[in-house]
């Protein structure tokens, strides 16, 4: 699982500002346990000081801005950092193959000690956090340039993106991306063990356990739809509505269909809960196939009933 670094260029504040502190203390946290209940890090931050020597400002360290925001009354967010595994230093229990390729790294824009995080998120994938302190660090991706010792003896020049949180707005996409990427990665089995991890959003029938495998050469298409259904299923939570604000062109059966037994009843199947339901929207892939889903305006709850060939229509 990916980790959290701290970026501790970004913690420098001008003196004046604990305010300023306390609020991006609190939105940080909320952030990070956002990660962390979206199953995308460790419970734990990585950092190259104790949290008592970080630097905010000349006199003011991250373990004093803990207190006041503990003291600002946002216990919540002060419990989830103070009960964040911290590990230090840096390459504390790395794995030696990510501490050698890290000592033949070396930052090209930072110097050594503010540069060292964010080299170490590149050759991990593991994730920046920090504060928005300057316009570089108010984005949710950057990119990190950095030499690094090659395999012929020679030094070259590597250039990473990389996951960054410096505000809670920042999670999102950074939790988009971590699911688009492990349901990329993944073959229909994995796809469908990590359902609830890499679409959240979704409730899935136990039929389509089945589905995933027999469509297995349309996967990658597969898996794209799902992504823009899980969103649409999460932004319908978030905006309210009769509907959700699909992503992608969802429509009903057509009364022709809806209005014969037969056809109908080829669009009843089982829903998580274990009861017969109807499922008569749908979304296309590929060339012929459908997503046969239902969604329920009062628990906002969007399942997958069915992946396959296009049902059986009337003649």
């Amino acid at each position: 699982m990916r980790e959290m670094v701290l970026n501790h260029a970004s913690l420098r504040v001008p003196e004046g500002s604990r305010d300023t502190i306390t609020d991006w203390l609190r939105h940080l946290a909320s952030g990070m346990g956002q990660l962390v209940s979206a199953e995308v890090v460790r419970v734990g931050l990585r950092t190259g000081q104790d949290i008592h020597e970080v630097p905010c400002s000349a006199d003011y360290s991250l373990f004093n801005a803990y207190q006041l925001l503990r003291q600002a009354g946002y216990r919540e967010e002060y419990q989830f950092l103070a009960g964040l595994v911290t590990k230090t230093p840096l390459l504390h229990e790395v794995g030696e193959h990510v501490e050698d390729r890290f000592r033949g790294c070396g930052g090209k824009t930072l110097p050594p000690e503010d540069g060292e995080p964010l080299v170490l998120c590149a050759i991990t994938d593991w994730i920046a956090v920090g504060f928005p302190t300057e316009p570089i660090w108010d984005r949710d991706r950057i990119t990190v340039s950095f030499d690094e010792l090659l395999s012929d003896g020679t030094i070259g020049e590597a250039s990473e993106e990389i996951d960054q949180l410096t505000r809670s707005a920042h999670a999102d996409p950074i939790c988009d991306r971590h699911r688009a990427r492990l349901g990329k990665d993944s073959d229909p089995l994995t796809l469908w063990e990590n359902r609830q991890t890499i679409f959240p959003s979704l409730a899935f029938g136990p039929d389509v356990e089945d589905n995933l495998r027999d469509q297995a050469n349309l996967f990658t298409t597969i898996v794209a739809k799902l992504t823009d259904l899980d969103r649409s299923a999460r932004e319908w939570r978030e905006v309210g509505g009769p509907a959700p604000p699909w992503r992608t062109n969802v429509t009903p059966e057509s009364p022709s269909v809806m209005n014969n037994p037969n056809f109908r009843r080829m669009r009843v199947f089982q829903s998580h809960h274990g009861t017969q339901e109807m499922f008569q929207w749908h979304a296309r892939f590929g060339n012929n196939g459908r997503i046969h889903l239902r969604f329920d305006p009062a628990s906002k709850e969007v399942e997958i009933g069915y992946i396959g060939p296009h049902l059986p229509l009337p003649h």
